[in-house]
């Protein structure tokens, strides 16, 4: 396939943006183990065709000049129950993501990508996927999850099970004192006092507040309710509790120091669903 744009429509890739989707775009490719043929591998088509694709590219990726950047990489739009709908707007199914505009039950599938020229993204009839910022921002993290979650020790994972069961079964319970302290954070983060790979490690858990009017607990509440989830964790060498293992506040309490030597705790996808608008 070529790279230049047919002359009519040169332009027209320039109107994409990240989250626009195509129905009935045609399949998706991928590559498999090859057939007799003696090829190095096989051009495979899904069967049947998705029901649409949608560009995950960034928009200044999508946007830039042929010569520079001649493709753009897009994901199947496919259905799913509805009761997976709800699982993915509770977080807790990272490879899929939801698209504002998209025809109800069809989501981004981001664990299958493809490559396309912008000459063949040109020619599909274009729907826009956010018409809401916010939207497109929590797309764009639900990418950053897909793709950029930590791979967390097994031993700090098994350390804090316990942790992940309790916030699973409160999250989302009105009642539970648990359950608002932790849809009041914006993010919770866990800072290592050295390297993942050294030993001993003491965590420190960072708890960033949520915006004051989206807040459903006061701070010391928050503090005391998330105090009491970490008593009894079975911490496991080289990981213990860090004294104080608990720090609290608003962006503004944090520097850019604690920030980037610590790590987003997704449990539950906990800053992702607490964003996420299609909460059943």
């Amino acid at each position: 396939m070529s790279d230049k744009l047919p002359h009519e429509n040169h332009e027209l890739h320039k109107k994409w943006r990240q989250g626009d989707f195509a129905l009935a775009s045609g399949p998706f490719l991928f590559a498999d183990l090859p057939d007799e043929s003696g090829d190095l591998m096989a051009a495979v088509f899904d069967d049947p065709d998705p029901a649409g694709l949608v560009v995950i590219s960034q928009t200044c990726d999508v946007v830039s000049t042929t010569d520079k950047l001649p493709t753009v990489v897009v994901c199947p739009l496919v259905a799913v129950k509805p009761e997976h709908l709800d699982m993915i707007a509770r977080g807790r199914s990272a490879r899929f993501g939801f698209i504002e505009q998209a025809p109800e039950g069809l989501v981004a599938d981001f664990g299958r990508l493809m490559s396309i020229s912008k000459a063949l993204l040109s020619n599909w009839k274009r729907f826009e996927g956010f018409i809401d910022e916010t939207g497109l921002i929590n797309f764009a993290r639900g990418l950053e999850r897909a793709y950029g979650r930590f791979a967390f020790p097994d031993a700090f994972n098994e350390s804090i099970r316990p942790l992940e069961d309790v916030i699973k079964s409160k999250f989302w319970k009105d009642g539970s004192p648990l359950g608002k302290a932790l849809r009041s954070l914006a993010e919770l983060r866990v800072r290592p006092s050295t390297a993942w790979a050294s030993s001993p490690i003491g965590i420190t858990f960072f708890l960033i507040f949520d915006a004051a009017e989206k807040r459903v607990a006061e701070p010391e509440a928050i503090h005391a309710e998330f105090e009491s989830a970490l008593k009894g964790l079975p911490w496991i060498a080289p990981f213990f509790l860090a004294d104080p293992g608990i720090r609290i506040g608003s962006y503004d309490d944090f520097s850019a120091r604690d920030y980037i030597e610590s790590v987003p705790l997704d449990l539950n996808a906990l800053s992702f669903a607490a964003r996420n608008t299609q909460k059943a």
